[in-house]
Order: C-alpha cells, then structure tokens, then sequence
C-alpha cells in the first residue's frame, strides 16, 4: 500500500446505499485500524537524525495557564507522539537543548519551582525545593504556576506565520474521506504538513554578572515559547571574551562556533540576552557576533537593566526610528531614518547594521516584533546598536577589578557607587557587605530585608566598581580590599546587628550565620571560626563585622586576626565616629545590641541591676583592650577622625563652561570671592565703572572660582542669567540632576528646586552661580530663600551693589597682562607684551585676542602696534559713540580683516553668529544646514563638515569663538557681537538676521507637546528670541515660531509663551495682514494663552475678531470650525454657556459635513460640543457624545492618547453628574492611572484628572481618599500655577468642600472665602463659577452656625443662577436646595418646604427620578414635612429616598446614612473643565 487508491466501480448496492445497512465488515474495520495507525505514523517526520540522546528522553513539562488570560495553552497537543531526535557529535545543523520546544511550540520544559512573584511582574523561578526532587535528586519535572510574567507572549505572536513544512507530511482527511466513499478503499491521502516560518535561538550571555538574571532569562524563554510563533525555541549561553571569537555553551558544556547558528534558509531569529557589563560587548567580538547573525536573520538585543542603567554598561544604545524590511528579513534590510536635527553628534550613529535593543518592557517585544513581522513602510521607534561600531565604544565599569590603595581610596569607591546607585541599592549594599559574597545568599537576603529590591538593584552593585571579581587570594568573587568596611561603616551598629541575625536565620547561612551570631551575642565565649583557605570568605566577613560594630566586640577582632594572620585590628573606645560616603557623621555610644545578640557584659550589667542592654564603660582598659589598642596605633588617638575626606568633584555640577587653560592672575580677586562668600550668602561681581560693558573677565573669575573650590560644595551649578527663560531651563535641568519627583515642566521643577535647596535636601552646601545677570527684580525671584548655600552672580549691572556687597573686576595687572601674553605666545619678549598691554590698556579681552592673534600669525609686535593705531579713529568715529572699549574692537577689527581675506566664509559664520544670543550655540544647528542657501561663499562650507569644522577652528585659533567640544557648542563673547554689529550697515544686518533665522528654521526639532524634544527647543530658544525671528516673513520660520510658542506653553513658562505670541502676532498682522492664515492661527494661539494666564476680556476680543475674519469667503472650512471652537471657548470661560453651545453645535456639524464622523477635525469639534453641552447641565447628551468621541480616538489613536484620556476625563464628569457615582469612579481610576502612567505624575494633565478624580471618589462617598487626594492636587496647582491660575481655583471650591466634610469648617471657610474673592477679581461677580463658589461657602457658614450669612450667600447665588442658567439647570436646583437648608436651619420648615417642594419636580425632569440630587430633595423634603408634623407623608417619602439610594448608591454612602438616621444633606457643585 503506498498510498495510492486502487481503481474499482463499486457495486450495485454500494451505489445506491453507499454503506452496508448491517454495518462495517471485518474489512472496513481493519481497513480503519490500518488507517489510524497510518494516520499516526504519518505526522512523524521522516527520521533524518541520529538517535536521541537521553537527555531529550524525558517529555517536556506543560506550563499551566494563569485563569483569565486569553493565550493559547501552554502546550497545544502535540503533532508527533515521537519527539524530534537530535544528533549527537558535531551537527550541521543547530544542536537542540533540553529547554527547546520543538514541533509542538507551547511547550517548555522547566524544572519543577516554586514561583514567586516578584515587584517587576516577572516569575520567580527559584531554586529546586527539596520535595520536588526525585531520589536520586535531580529535579523533577511538574507543572510550574506562573505568577504574573510578563505578557511577552502576546507581542512574539506578531511573528507567527504558517508555511509548508519541507520534511513532514500529514494526511489529508478530505481527500482520504472522498476517494474512501467513491471506490470503498480507505487509503490515506497526505499533502505537506503546516509549520512556522521562524525559529528562535535565545543566546544568553554567561559573565559572572547574569546569575542573577536566570529567573528573567528563564522567563523570556517561556514566554516565546507560549506565543506558539516558532518551530522551534532553543538557548544557549554564549561567551564573550574581549579577544578571540564568539563560543557557545550547549547542554552537557559542549562548546560550540556561532557558525552553528547560521541558517542558510534566513528563518531564524536571534534573540541575545544580557546585561551589557562584560567587557566583551565593546571589543571587535561583539562587532563579529552580531554582523554575523544580523546578516542571516532578524537579530534583537534583549538589554535586562533598566534603561536608566544602560549608559553605564558597554551596551549603550543609538536612540532613532527603524524601517522594517519585510517579513523575517535580515537587519541589513531595517532602515533608519535620520536622526532629529539638534541631536548631539556623540548620539549621531555611524554606518552600519542595525541591531535593536529591548527592554524587558512588553511594549519594546511589541515594536520589534512589528518590524520583523511588517512589510516596508512599518516604522517603529526602537534603541539600537550599531554591529561594526562597539569596539570604538568604552567598557562597562561592571567587571573591571577594582584597586583600592588602603582605606581612603577604599571609600572614595564607595562614595562613588552611593553617587550612582539608587536608594535601594545603596541600602542592599549595606546588608549584603554583612554576608559572604554568595549569590544565594544575596538572593535570601534581598527577598527577607528588602524585598521591594529586584535584580536590577543587585546589578547596581555588582557594577558600580565593588567587586573583585578574581577574589582576594582564592579566585572567587568578593568585596575589594576595604571596600566591606567602607560599605559597612555607612550604616549603624544596630541596622548591622540586625542584617546579622536576617543572616543566620537564612536557609543558605546555615550553621554559618549562626557561628557568627553567637559570636555577637557572645564576643569572648564563642569559638572562634576555622581559618582554613574554604572557610576565608567567612572570617573575612566576620571580622569586618566585628571592626564596624567596635565596641566589645574590637577584642574578638584581633583575636580572629591574628589567628588567620590578617595583622592588628584596632579597638576603639565607647564611642564609634563614621562618616558615610554622603558626608554626614554617625555617633553612637555602644548601641543596645539587636533583640537575640547580647554580650556577657550585658547579662551581667542586669544580674547588678544596670540599665538593660547598655555596656558600662570603664575608665582603665583591660589588658586585651590595651594590647589590641598597641596593635593598631590609630586607636590611641584622644580625637575620633572622620575617615571620610571630601575630595575631588562634588556630587552633582552642570553647566559650568569649561575651564579656561589661559587663566592667569586675579589671585587677591580669587581670595575675596572666597572671604566674601564665607562671610555672606550672595557675593556680586561686578565690572569696574570705567569698564561698563565687560571684558574684564567677569565670568571667567567665577569659572576658575568653581574649579578651585568644586571640593568644598556638594552641589555646583551654572546658571544663565541674561534671559528669564535661560534661568528656567538651567533650574529645570538642575532638578533633573538632584532626581527631584518633578516632571521637565519649569513651572514645576522650579518651584521643587527652589525649595530643595532651601532645605538642604537631598544635598545641603550648594553653590549657585547666576552668569550675566542684568534684570535684579527677575533673577533674584529665583533665589533660593535662606538654606545651607552660597550664591555668585556675575553682571554689568553696578545696581546690584545695594542687593549684595559688590567685588569689582578692574582690568589686569601689568604683570598679569605680561603673563597672559608670554602663556599665549611663548616667543614674546617681556618687552614686547609689556609695549602690547599698555596699547589694549590691560583690558583681559583685549589682552587675550591680542594674544590669540599673535601665536597665530607670528606677527611683529611693532606691525601690530601700527594696526591698531589704524584703527583707532575709524572706530571712535562711530555715530553714536561706542560703549565698548576702543582697544578691543580694534584688535579684533585686525583679526576680522585678516579673517575676510584668509576665509570669507568663517567670517560670514562669524557674522551671523552675531545676530544670535552670546549664549552657546549648538554646532548642530550648522550641520543641519546642507540644503539652505545664504551665501556663494558659506553654502559650501555648510554642505561640507570638513570645511565647516575648519572655518569653526580658524574661528577658535583666533579667539573670536570658543568651542565646546564636550557639549558640541560654540559660543560668542556679547562684546565680540556688539563690536561685529557696530560695523555693519542695516542692508548687511537684515541679510544676515535673514540667514541666522534660515540656520534656526532648519534646525526646529521635532513635536513641541513631546519633553523629549524640549532641550533641543531650550537650546534654539535664546537664539531665537535675540534674533527677531518672530519678525520673519519666512513661512518656515513662522513654523519654528509657532513651535516655539507651544512648547513654552507645555514647558510651563506660560507668560513668556503669551509674550513670543503676542509678538510674533503684531509682527506678522503687520506685514501680511489678518486674513493670512499664520496670523490668524497666531491670534487663535494668542487668545488661549491669555485665558491660561487670566487676560480673559482680551482673549474674547481676539477670539470675536478671528471668528469675524474666518467667516469671510477667503477663509478655509477647516479654519472657521476651529475659530468657531475657541470662540465657543471662550465664551465658555466668559460664563455664556448658551451662547457656546449654538456656536458648538454648529462647528460640530460643518465638521461632521466636511471631514466625515471619523476623522480628527470632527472629533476636536465634538470634544468641544461635549464640553459646552456639559456645561449647560445636559449630561445625559454629553455623556451620549463623549462616549462615541471616546471610542473614535481610541480606534484612531489608542487607549492611551492624550486625546483619548481627555475625552474620557470629560466622559466620568458626564456619568457622574448624570447620577452614576459608582461607574464614574470606575471609569476615573483607570483613566488617572493610565494618565500617571504614560504622562507621569507631575503631568498638567495627570493633575487635573487628580482633580476629577477627587471630586468621583467625594461623590461616592469615599470621603478622605477624595479629601487627601484634593488637598494633594491643590498643592500641585498651587505650586505650579500660583494661586489664581483657573485651574487651581476650580480645585480650591473642591478642597473648600472636602475640608467641611471632615469637620475642618474654619479651614473650609477661610479657603472658600479667599476662592470667592480670587473668582469675582478674575471673571466677575455673577460668573457661574463664583455662584458655585458661593454655594459651596454657605455650606461651610452653616457648618459654623452662620445661618444669616449662608442665607445671604445662597439668596444671591440661586438668583444669579437662575438669571444666567436658568431655573432648570442642575447648578440652580443645587442653590435653591442650599437656600432650604438654610430655613430648616432657621427652623422655618414652612418656607424650606416650599423650597423643596418647587425643587424636586424640576430635579426630576431636569436629571431623573432617580438621581442622587432629586433624591437628596426628596430626603430634605421629608425632614421639612417631619418639622411641620406631617409624618405618614414624611416617612413615604424618606423610604422612598432611601430605597432610591440603596439602589444607585453603595451601602455605606454618606447620604443614605443621613438619609436613614432622618439628618439633613448637603449637595455641593463641582467647577467643571472649560
């Protein structure tokens, strides 16, 4: 039988029945036998391998689904019963691993754990317990229970694709069932059998530092094979050494080349794992490995630190948007698009093979998956190594062996390591200094004392440069010299005490841990340990713990030392003086041992009586202290020592300019800058009168000053000061630095730094520097208030003299002026420089261009001399007189004049540089410049970076710029730009503004909403400003304009942002007029900012005229229906909600008419329908369309848009004002967690869904998670905006509610009064906004019995609200029922009554029958008729109400307590988004 049928007609009674009435024959049920077992045989395929090896033997273990999860299962029934074999000896192919999945792709053989969570979501795959081995004790294999991995599986999956199989068949039903009824004979048919177009190899890295990454490796491996995306998914580890080749490590420690991994066909996927701390991963090796593999198949680099880390690690990703290349291509195929302009030339990748770089993040699998699995077109923004280029990079610090040279350099190690570690992973390192280095013992330990510590923190340590990682003398890992005692000395005796007993009661510690807790209850008694070369790692340890508790225990120290060998240890007397590696002194008398260590000094102090667990000192030492204290000499000392000396850079220093090589003199000036200091907080540096424009090297002194003293200061920081934006963004990038909870907006980093430094927290003993600070009033704004600090400020204003006492710069010493010369031309004569410094009146500018200029063209003293005199008269000459000093302008004017003729392009360079801020210039801005026009002379130079980095130097040599190649920058002395300007014409100025803004519009980074980018904008926006091109005609610079506005808006500098607005619209309403369609967008622009910043009444004017223009004929669609939006905006904030809505509606449908249901414009439009309809009390058909809006932006866009967050911030306000507390709440915590999640928690916009969020959680009723969230939220808004921002005032009526709702009526009425006066300042008395205020108040005045007081409040609110909202509006019923209140109060339960009575009709056709508010009403009312002794009714209408509650409300709601208990309730109104 082979398969093929037999032809035969079949007969006349299978022709008519096709079947047997009676049944199958014996035939056909051996024909069915035979068929089976075919069937079976059939899905084997063909055996082309050897025999297993037996440890393929054993069937692979099932991995059971966490219930919920809409995965496959784990292990799919396998297609063959028979497991693919391996080969045995040197394949050809890849060699499979006892953890590959093969025809079945579920499956996953893992050995039997117990799997814990951990913090991070990942398993914990952990060692074998005892109960699951088998008697021969390998681990046996059962079903493991996941907890909570990632869900990398569902990304992988993206890369599933069936095709044919080459070497299995399978059978083909339809065809055998087919032909088996035609002819009767049951022959099987078979047809190519299915399987995946990919495999994977998951290429683990094996440096010492990956053990304790096994349960994450170990989880990744499980996860691909869960996605079923594969054929197969093997690992093996892989060694990396720094010379040589790439080897495998495959089951059985059989070696193996990368060359086995090279599939001819190109499916197969290369997934490498590791930390990035092997030295091997910047040597050619790597560069080998990965070209090799990127070239065969799609190749991905899984990066297991945090990516906070990886700039620390030799695996330092390029950051840009890859291009896929189609489905299972090879790397060489991924594009990469260019990288932003503005980006760092260090961060500019070089050529090469893409390799990615994930994260253990789902999201990073999901964008690599994209790309392997997309066709071309599909972008993704991915980290990614350069294959070819990681030899040129620098090794990791993590393995390098450290060589301490004694204590001090022992804690200068470790000062450095708590410099970079995160909090946690300083204190693990504490604990685990008490421990042998084990890495089961570091686990333990790690679970018991910290367990909000993950590997990663771990990794820190095992990277920041503590390691030996050959050993001290045994080869096995541990502490370098000195650096347990560093570590241990920065924590206390009784925190020791305590990780010391964690220690013993660890499994691993075993007998161990309890030897040498005996020790430490026990000093003199107990054993001491074995000195045996297995038993080292331990002494090691005990000692270390025996010298850092000191004490009693300084004797067992030098016993244990001196029977190993060690040499003295010294004992200390009763009191232990350390200084931790952050500078701050620990004292301790002898500490009260740990609970379960005590001393036999102890036990006997209590048998006397003395105080428990307190050592009595004694004034004469025993005669083994007095050996011990011969042993070590240093312990003689009366005086404790601090073993900490501060040296070399301090802890956190930033933008301060370079040091200058040159600087000569100006000692008595360094001098008094530093008395001056230590005797006042600020000390001002200020020219010298005749020298009112500078040059005298002002800021040059504060530089070398900073350099000199950078030891003394924990904290030094550089900040520009000539622009009030430029002191944002150095305070912005400060708080970055001091790793402030802020968000990189400036109107909150600001505010947080301002106060860190106040505190001293977390750095006291800071120094700021304020360079060039002219306007007194703005930059002392940004003063710290008070705090351990000092300030510099550096300026050409002399009125700082009456703020600080001044320090006057004069120019230089003749001997000093002589030194600077002979430094810069070494072949000067004495008299040469002096005839030199007395021409440029020992001005330092002057002097140093003098200099510059010499050592560049040897030129004669006497020929320049005579230059200079040249042009002297031309320069005086100048209409109006110069306010610079004559000699420099004419020694640069020489430099200038040889510059033009040497290279007329650095000159042009040069020139327009001078249009620009004196503040540095990003070199990447010219190299973005290759397809602008400005001059014949400069486009080549800007098209070339050869040439362009020639004309940069020429420039330099000179002295007429200084480079920074560190931060990639030039920059400009402000008198060099006053003297170039000063000889231009108005025709040669325009022109070169022209091109200076041309530079600065190629240069504009990428979206303006996105942090990202915002120091990119940072560094564009001094230059912008000073340039004038908000005057620019240009429609690319009027694009980097608007750019520039919403970025200062999302930055948070929001009255600059109305200021460059407010300009840029006069400029351009000027030149092209208002119906151009810039000026219009600009004026809409303009408007909106005002608003933020309280120009309300201007807003609205701007807002009218630009809806006027858009109504003409000349005006696009799209633009009107925006125009109608922000008009409807602002009529809103104006408090005309009707007014808004007809504008609403209308824009609403031109939208839906012109772009469709679907599309963005139309969903902006009914964003703001829904706000308006909100706003008018229309809940109900708010919520109907902001439910449909919702759902369009997240088809469009995702659950995770802003757009898609804001429109379901509004939606939880439509449910919940629609009456469904519960599912508002619901719909609200989810939505501020994703915002804290995707946005961060400093967000502006996370803060105001904080706000909605406070007002859900009040409404159902859980009253102080809405109180400290509110009073949270306030405090945000209040730091951030200030006190009368709108959306802090909206939060304030909020807190003034909360806060009589937990009893604190004084605070709530102090709030709600200043809240109502704020409110009727900015939008007038009857804004709807100020009523709500008002009602909200007469709630917290009846709180306090001011009933007369609430009655006024609450008359004139419901009156308003009735005239501006009408009598049906919710707002309005809410006064009215306030206005109730206040007579029953009263005891006039007539008149409440009567109130209640009108009120709860309407309630019930306004909202519904069963709304919270009608039933609050309804409640009240039956309290009225109850106080008029109509009961019967008063007891229907209470139950009523509380079985009108019980249903829409939870059981322990406020309201239906009071409800229940006959009390009166209060409703409050919530100020809702505009």
């Amino acid at each position: 039988m082979d398969g093929v049928p037999r032809e035969r007609a079949p007969s006349a009674d299978e022709e008519a029945d096709g079947y047997s009435v009676d049944g199958p024959t014996w035939q056909e049920v051996a024909d069915a036998v035979w068929l089976a077992a075919t069937r079976a045989n059939s899905a084997t395929p063909p055996v082309t391998r050897e025999q297993p090896s037996p440890e393929r033997e054993q069937p692979p273990t099932e991995l059971e689904q966490q219930p919920g999860q809409d995965d496959p299962p784990l292990t799919p029934p396998p297609a063959s019963p028979t497991p693919r074999t391996p080969p045995t000896g040197e394949p050809s192919g890849l060699p499979p691993l006892d953890a590959g999945a093969h025809d079945a792709p579920g499956s996953f053989a893992v050995p039997a754990a117990d799997a814990l969570p951990a913090a991070d979501g990942f398993a914990r795959l952990d060692r074998v317990p005892a109960a699951a081995r088998g008697s021969d004790g390998a681990a046996r294999r059962r079903p493991v229970r996941r907890a909570a991995l990632p869900p990398l599986a569902k990304a992988l999956r993206r890369m599933s694709r069936s095709v044919p199989a080459r070497d299995r068949e399978e059978l083909d039903e339809e065809r055998t069932a087919r032909h088996g009824i035609s002819d009767n004979l049951w022959l099987p048919y078979l047809r190519p059998g299915v399987e995946k177009a990919l495999d994977l190899v998951v290429l683990v890295d094996s440096a010492p530092t990956m053990r304790i990454w096994a349960d994450r490796v170990a989880a990744i491996g499980v996860e691909a094979a869960r996605s079923g995306a594969f054929r197969d998914v093997r690992t093996v580890r892989l060694e990396l050494p720094t010379r040589g080749q790439a080897r495998l490590r495959w089951s059985g420690d059989r070696s193996g080349n990368p060359a086995e991994l090279i599939d001819a066909r190109g499916s197969r996927v290369h997934l490498l794992v590791t930390d990035g701390l092997a030295h091997g991963w910047a040597s050619p090796v790597a560069d080998d490995l990965l070209v090799r593999l990127a070239r065969s198949g799609p190749t991905a680099l899984v990066h297991l630190l945090p990516t906070y880390l990886w700039h620390r690690t030799s695996v330092h990703p390029y950051r840009a948007e890859l291009d896929a290349g189609g489905f299972g291509s090879p790397n060489t195929r991924i594009g990469r698009l260019p990288v932003p302009a503005g980006t760092r030339p260090e961060d500019v990748p070089g050529p090469g093979v893409p390799v990615p770089v994930l994260s253990l993040k789902p999201e990073s699998f999901t964008a690599w998956a994209d790309l392997v699995a997309g066709e071309r077109g599909v972008r993704r923004a991915l980290p990614f190594l350069v294959a070819g280029t990681l030899a040129e990079g620098r090794p990791a610090p993590g393995l390098r062996a450290p060589r301490p040279a004694g204590p001090a350099s022992a804690e200068a190690t470790v000062r450095r390591f708590f410099s970079l570690a995160t909090p946690t992973a300083r204190r693990l390192a504490t604990h685990v200094a008490a421990l042998p280095f084990e890495f089961e013992l570091i686990d333990e330990l790690r679970n018991r004392a910290l367990p909000e510590a993950g590997p990663e923190h771990v990794a820190e340590i095992l990277m920041g440069g503590l390691i030996d990682w050959n050993g001290p003398g045994d080869g096995r890992p541990d502490f370098a010299e000195g650096v347990r005692e560093a570590l241990l000395a920065t924590g206390t005796r009784s925190q020791l005490a305590r990780t010391v007993n964690l220690f013993a009661d660890l499994p691993s510690g075993g007998d161990r841990g309890e030897r040498l807790r005996a020790a430490l209850r026990d000093p003199e008694g107990a054993a001491l340990p074995e000195t045996g070369p297995g038993n080292r790692p331990w002494v090691r340890v005990e000692l270390a713990v025996l010298k850092a508790l000191a004490g009693p225990y300084a004797v067992r120290a030098a016993r244990v030392a001196a029977g190993v060998g060690a040499g003295p240890v010294g004992v200390s007397g009763s009191s232990t003086v350390v200084t931790a590696p952050g500078g701050s002194l620990r004292s301790e008398r002898d500490p009260t041992p740990e609970a379960g260590i005590s001393t036999q000094k102890d036990q006997a102090s209590r048998k006397e009586g003395r105080t428990s667990g307190v050592p009595v000192p004694t004034t004469t030492p025993t005669p083994s202290d007095a050996e011990a204290r011969k042993a070590d000499p240093t312990m003689d000392s009366k005086v404790a020592q601090p073993l900490f000396v501060r040296s070399g850079q301090p802890r956190v220093m930033g933008n301060v300019p370079p040091k200058n090589p040159n600087f000569t003199g100006r000692e008595s000036l360094l001098a008094a800058v530093e008395e001056q200091l230590q005797a006042e907080e600020t000390a001002a540096v200020l020219p010298h009168a005749l020298h009112g424009m500078g040059g005298v090297g002002k800021s040059q002194l504060a530089i070398e000053y900073v350099y000199r003293h950078s030891h003394e200061y924990n904290v030094i920081w550089w900040i520009p000061a000539e622009r009030e934006s430029l002191v944002l963004g150095a305070l912005v990038d400060l708080a970055r630095a001091l790793s402030l909870d802020v968000g990189p907006q400036a109107n909150t980093a600001v505010p947080a730094v301002r106060e860190a430094l106040r505190t001293g927290k977390p750095y006291d003993n800071w120094l700021l520097v304020f360079d060039n600070a002219e306007d007194i009033e703005a930059v002392r704004a940004y003063f710290p208030t008070g705090g351990p600090g000092k300030i510099i400020v550096t300026s050409r204003n002399r009125d700082w003299e009456r703020v600080a006492r001044p320090l006057t710069v004069n120019v230089f010493e003749r001997e000093e002026s002589i030194a600077l010369l002979r430094r810069r031309a070494r072949d000067l004569s004495t008299e040469d420089a002096g005839r030199l410094a007395d021409a440029l009146g020992d001005l330092p500018l002057a002097i140093e261009q003098a200099g510059a200029w010499h050592a560049a063209t040897g030129m004669p003293v006497t020929e320049y001399l005579d230059l200079l005199e040249q042009r002297r008269p031309g320069i005086l000459e100048l209409d109006p007189s110069p306010d610079y000093p004559v000699s420099v302008a004419a020694a640069w004017n020489i430099s200038l004049d040889q510059l033009a003729d040497s290279n007329p392009a650095a000159r042009q360079l040069l020139e327009i540089c001078a249009c620009m801020a004196p503040e540095p210039i990003p070199l990447s801005m010219l190299r973005g410049s290759r397809n602008v026009e400005i001059s014949p002379e400069l486009d080549p130079v800007l098209r070339d970076p050869v040439l362009l980095a020639r004309a940069t130097r020429d420039l330099s040599k000179l002295s007429l710029i200084k480079l920074d190649h560190k931060n990639g920058t030039l920059q400009m002395h402000r008198l060099m730009q006053t003297v170039l300007a000063a000889g231009l014409s108005e025709d040669q100025t325009r022109e070169l503004r022209r091109a200076a803004h041309v530079l600065l519009a190629t240069a504009k980074p990428g979206d303006a909403v996105s942090p990202d980018q915002w120091p990119a904008y940072q560094a564009l926006l001094p230059h912008v400003l000073a340039s004038g091109a908000v005057r620019s005609p240009d429609p690319w610079v009027r694009e980097l304009i608007q750019s520039v506005v919403l970025y200062l808006y999302y930055w948070g500098a929001h009255d600059t942002s109305a200021q460059v607005a407010r300009d840029a619209w006069t400029a351009w309403n000027a030149q092209s007029g208002e119906e151009n369609i810039p000026v219009l967008q600009m004026a809409k622009n303009l408007a909106f900012l005002l608003r933020q910043t309280g120009g309300f009444d201007e807003a609205l004017d701007l807002n009218q005229t630009a809806l006027e223009i858009s109504r003409r004929s000349s005006i696009p669609e799209e633009e009107l229906i925006d125009s109608m939006t922000q008009m409807a905006g602002a009529l809103r904030y104006k408090g005309d909600f009707y007014a808004a809505r007809a504008l609403d509606e209308e824009a609403d449908s031109r939208a839906r008419d012109l772009f469709g249901p679907e599309e963005p414009g139309t969903l902006l439009a009914a964003h703001g329908y829904g706000l308006t309809l909100r706003a008018c009390g229309q809940f109900a058909e708010a919520r109907a369309l902001d439910e449909e809006t919702a759902r369009q932006w997240d088809t469009l866009y995702g659950p995770a848009n802003g757009l898609t967050l804001n429109t379901l911030n509004g939606l939880a306000i439509d449910i919940r004002e629609d009456g469904d507390y519960p599912a508002a709440r619901v719909l609200q915590e989810e939505t501020y967690r994703i915002y804290r999640t995707v946005f961060g928690e400093d967000n502006a916009a996370t803060i105001g869904a904080a706000r909605n969020l406070a007002v859900c959680r009040r409404r159902d009723g859980a009253l102080p998670e809405a109180s400290e969230l509110t009073e949270e939220t306030l405090a945000r808004f209040t730091v951030r905006y200030g006190a009368e921002y709108p959306n802090t005032l909206a939060c304030a009526v909020n807190a003034t509610v909360d806060r009589r709702l937990r009893g604190d009526f004084e605070a709530s009425r102090e709030l709600g009064e200043k809240t109502l006066e704020r409110y009727r300042s900015a939008l007038g008395p009857r804004h709807p906004y100020a009523l709500i205020t008002m009602t909200n108040l007469a709630a917290s005045l009846r709180a306090l019995g001011d009933i007369e007081a609430a009655v006024a409040l609450d008359t004139e609110a419901s009156e308003a609200f009735e005239a501006t909202l009408g009598s049906m509006h919710p707002f309005t019923l809410t006064a009215f029922m306030g206005l109730a209140n206040n007579h029953y109060a009263r005891l006039d339960f007539d008149l409440a009554r009567r109130i209640d009575e009108e009120t709860l009709p309407k309630l019930v056709e306004t909202c519904r029958p069963n709304h919270p508010l009608a039933l609050s009403c309804r409640a009240n009312l039956a309290l009225d008729l109850r106080g008029l002794g109509e009961i019967e009714e008063a007891d229907g209408l209470n139950t009523e109400a509380v079985q009108g509650f019980m249903s829409v409300l939870g059981q322990d709601h406020p309201w239906l307590t009071a409800a229940r208990l006959h009390q009166r309730i209060e409703c409050d109104i919530a100020p809702m988004p505009l």
